[in-house]
C-alpha cells in the first residue's frame, strides 16, 4: 500500500474514532456526572500533553470560604486599570459612603502578569454546578426547575485559574504565589474597615471603628511618639524572629498617667497605624477564668486587646490578711486567688504570657492606668508589659500640635510664649486644652480663653 493510502486510512480511522467518541459522550451526557464527562473530553486529553500547568483558586473549599481566592481577587483588582487583555470588567462599591469603585475581571476574561522574568496568565471562570449536574443539558436543568415551581436557582461557582509554562512550576509556587498573597495582604490592610469588639451577652460584638486619632494628630512628646512608632514597626516585621526564639508573637504596652492625658487616643492611633482591630475587655463583665479564656481565644489575629483602668477593673492588690490603707475592698466575684469561679490575676496572666498566650498571632496587649504604683508587680515585669509609656501633662510641643489640630495655628503666634510659660508653671492635661480650644471658632479668642483658663487654675 502506498504512503498516501496509509495516510488516508489513518485519517479515516481518526475521524471515525472522533465521531464515535462525540456520539458516545452525547449519549452519556444525560446519565453521567459532569466530572466523569470532563475526563472523557478532548480538552482534558489535550491538557495532559500541554506544556503549561494550571493552579485553580476556588471561591470556596467545601462550606468554608477560600482565603486564597479573596487574596487573588484583591491582587488582580489592584492592577485592573493597567491589566492587559481584559476587555470586560465588573464594577462594585462595598461601602456606600466611599467614592472608590473597585474593578474586577468579568467571567471568562484573561490577563497576563509578569514577575521575576516569567509570564503568568490569570483567567476568571464560573459555572453553574446545578446545570453541570444535569449533564450540561439546558433542557434537563429547565425540567428540574419546573419541578420546583418554575424557579431556576442560579448558584455560580467561581474560580481564578493561574497558568504558566510547566518549567516554571517551582518558581510559581515558591515565589510568585507568595508574592501575590503578600501584596494582597498589604492591599487589604490599607482598605479594611477596622472593628471595635466589645463584650455583650458573654460574647464579642463588633461595631465599625472610626476613631480619627493618628500619630500626626496625637498631642504627645515627639521623641516618645517616635519610639512607640518604631517599636510597633519592629514588632510587625519580626514574625520569623519570634518563631525562631520560641516566643509568642505578641507585645505588651502599659499606658499610665493622669486622666485626660491621651491614653485612649494613643490606643486608637496604634490601631489606625497598624490597621488592627480593637478588643475592649471590660473585666467586670466577665464572670470566671473559663469565660475569660473563651473570650480571649475567640479574638482574631492582628488585633489589640485593651484593658482600661486595670487597677480598677480587678482587685490586683488583695492578698489574705493584707488590708492596708491603700487597699480597696474586692468587689463581689473578683479576687486575686486562683479560683475558676472568679476572674483572677493568675487567670489574666496565663493569657498575657502563659500557655494561652500562644493561642493567636500578631497581637498587642494594652493596659491603661491612672496610678501605676497601685498595680501588682507581677503585671509589670518584662515579657508581660514590654514597654511602659508615661502619658503626662501638656507640654509646649503637645500644645502646638493641639493648636494646629483645632485652629490650624502654626508656630510663631504672638500668644504662644505666654501660654507655654504658663504651662511650665501649671499642670494641665491635653484634654483640658482641647476642651478650651473648641469653645471658639476664632483662633485668637480660643487662645485668649486658654490663657485665662490656665491663670484661673493657677489661682
Amino acid at each position: 500500500m502506498s504512503s498516501d493510502g496509509k495516510l488516508e486510512r489513518y485519517v479515516s480511522t481518526a475521524l471515525t474514532v472522533f465521531g464515535t467518541g462525540m456520539a458516545l459522550r452525547g449519549l452519556l451526557g444525560d446519565v453521567l456526572p459532569y466530572e466523569i464527562l470532563d475526563e472523557l473530553s478532548f480538552a482534558a486529553l489535550r491538557a495532559r500533553f500541554s506544556s503549561r500547568d494550571t493552579v485553580v483558586f476556588d471561591e470556596t473549599e467545601g462550606l468554608a470560604p477560600n482565603h486564597l481566592y479573596s487574596a487573588v481577587r484583591a491582587y488582580l483588582a489592584a492592577r485592573a486599570a493597567s491589566a492587559t487583555g481584559v476587555r470586560r470588567h465588573r464594577a462594585c462599591r462595598v461601602d456606600e459612603s466611599s467614592s472608590d469603585v473597585t474593578l474586577t475581571m468579568d467571567h471568562g476574561q484573561e490577563t497576563v502578569d509578569a514577575h521575576d522574568g516569567v509570564k503568568y496568565t490569570w483567567r476568571f471562570v464560573s459555572h453553574d454546578p446545578a446545570s453541570a449536574a444535569f449533564g450540561n443539558n439546558p433542557g434537563n436543568a429547565r425540567a428540574a426547575a419546573a419541578a420546583h415551581g418554575g424557579r431556576q436557582h442560579v448558584c455560580l461557582s467561581r474560580s481564578f485559574e493561574l497558568s504558566f509554562h510547566k518549567k516554571h512550576k517551582e518558581k510559581a509556587l515558591a515565589s510568585y504565589i507568595p508574592f501575590v498573597l503578600d501584596t494582597a495582604k498589604a492591599i487589604k490592610d490599607q482598605q479594611r474597615n477596622l472593628k471595635m469588639h466589645m463584650i455583650e451577652y458573654d460574647a464579642w460584638t463588633a461595631v465599625d471603628f472610626r476613631h480619627p486619632s493618628t500619630f500626626d494628630t496625637l498631642a504627645m512628646d515627639g521623641t516618645l511618639k517616635k519610639s512607640v512608632v518604631d517599636d510597633l514597626e519592629r514588632f510587625v516585621k519580626r514574625k520569623d524572629y519570634y518563631r525562631r526564639t520560641g516566643r509568642a508573637w505578641k507585645r505588651g504596652y502599659l499606658l499610665y498617667g493622669p486622666p485626660g492625658t491621651g491614653k485612649s487616643s494613643l490606643v486608637a492611633a496604634m490601631a489606625n497605624y497598624l490597621k488592627f482591630d480593637i478588643y475592649d475587655l471590660e473585666l467586670t463583665e466577665v464572670k470566671s477564668n473559663s469565660d475569660l479564656r473563651r473570650l480571649l481565644v475567640g479574638m482574631g489575629n492582628r488585633s489589640i486587646l485593651v484593658v482600661e483602668d486595670i487597677d480598677c477593673s480587678l482587685d490586683l492588690h488583695q492578698r489574705p490578711g493584707d488590708q492596708g490603707p491603700d487597699r480597696r475592698a474586692p468587689r463581689p466575684g473578683f479576687t486575686g486567688d486562683d479560683n475558676e469561679d472568679k476572674v483572677t490575676l493568675s487567670g489574666l496572666l496565663n493569657f498575657v504570657d502563659g500557655l494561652w498566650s500562644t493561642s493567636g498571632q500578631e497581637r498587642i496587649i494594652v493596659f491603661t492606668t491612672n496610678y501605676k504604683e497601685r498595680l501588682e508587680p507581677a503585671l509589670l515585669r518584662p515579657g508581660r508589659m514590654d514597654m511602659h509609656i508615661h502619658m503626662g501633662y501638656c507640654t509646649p510641643e503637645s500644645f502646638r500640635i493641639l493648636a494646629c489640630n483645632y485652629h490650624s495655628v502654626e508656630e510663631g503666634h504672638a500668644m504662644f510664649p505666654e501660654i507655654q510659660q504658663l504651662m511650665e508653671e501649671v499642670p494641665i492635661t491635653p484634654a483640658e486644652v482641647a476642651e478650651v480650644l473648641m469653645r471658639n471658632d476664632s483662633a485668637d479668642a480660643a487662645l485668649q480663653d486658654l490663657v485665662e483658663f490656665i491663670k484661673a487654675k493657677r489661682r
